[in-house]
């Protein structure tokens, strides 16, 4: 498994790899600790000192690769060989782009928590990275108050399929992870009720199902009503999961700006964490899922 952690600060790299350690890992498992440095992350002042040139960027970056070496280092404690990477340029583009150079199986980051001027003029790095990204993604939420996770306690885990292949490769995932006991598992599907030829939604649970139960992992079910966007979001959170796995159709273009990205829009409103399984349900035994 070949895991990149995309980091824009040390308190965004302590975060990421405390996700990264609350899970087992398959032996081999490599890490690359990416963080990419944008010009407008140069203070003005080094700027001023460094007479507007390149060297004043290449000084945030020295100071950002000290500020995330004694993170990453903690991966070494799970086993786990990491390589610090730090670049120069738009996060939203560099990090899919490192994703296919480095034929990464999962990328973490972090969820976009800034709400200003510059987060709306620069889009989610988070969102673009969910979008563009080769490869599974998880976005990854503080736990807070008394929900933090060890490597040893249960998760309440949400499985949001439509039938699709995607949404099979998404139940393999989970099916096999390793989950530590005490898990639980929801799987649910949404109906629109204004789609003219509905699917039969009942099969999404049953082929679900069927994919987990053959791993020994006990789920309950629900088929529910409404927009899949907001249906899969209040579920999650009413029924309090601490993560949430869906599979990612990859739609590009005038398609995707007319139909919308579920699991764009999941992961970016969810309240815990979530994991964006991208492939088929076949190329899915590579990714063995991630979150």
């Amino acid at each position: 498994m070949k895991l990149l952690i995309a980091v824009d600060s040390a308190t965004s790299a302590e975060v990421l790899v405390d996700a990264v350690g609350i899970r087992p890992w398959p032996e081999g498992t490599t890490a690359h600790v990416l963080s990419v440095v944008a010009d407008m992350d140069v203070p003005e002042e080094v700027w001023r000192e460094e007479g507007y040139g390149k060297r004043a960027v290449q000084r945030e970056m020295e100071k950002r690769g000290e500020q995330i070496t004694p993170v990453a280092n903690r991966l070494e404690e799970f086993g786990i060989p990491a390589e610090v990477v730090v670049a120069r340029g738009d996060a939203r583009h560099l990090i899919p782009f490192f994703a296919r150079k480095w034929s990464s199986d999962l990328i973490f980051v972090r969820a976009q928590v800034r709400k200003d001027l510059t987060h709306w003029m620069l889009g989610s790095v988070a969102r673009a990275v969910v979008t563009a990204a080769p490869c599974t993604v998880q976005i990854v939420r503080d736990a807070g108050g008394d929900r933090t996770h060890s490597l040893h306690s249960g998760r309440r885990v949400l499985l949001a399929t439509d039938g699709s292949e995607t949404s099979m490769a998404a139940a393999e995932a989970v099916s096999r992870r390793p989950w530590p006991e005490g898990s639980e598992f929801r799987i649910v599907t949404v109906e629109e009720p204004w789609v003219i030829r509905p699917t039969n939604v009942l099969s999404n649970v049953d082929s679900a199902e069927h994919v987990m139960a053959s791993a020994g992992l006990k789920a309950t079910a629900a088929v529910l009503s409404g927009n899949p966007k907001e249906v899969i979001l209040e579920e999650a959170k009413k029924w309090n999961a601490d993560l949430i796995v869906v599979g990612s159709h990859g739609r590009r273009g005038f398609r995707r700006f007319l139909l919308g990205s579920v699991s764009e829009a999941v992961a970016m409103n969810a309240h815990c964490s979530v994991v964006v399984v991208r492939g088929s349900a076949s190329t899915s035994r590579k990714v063995r899922a991630s979150g």
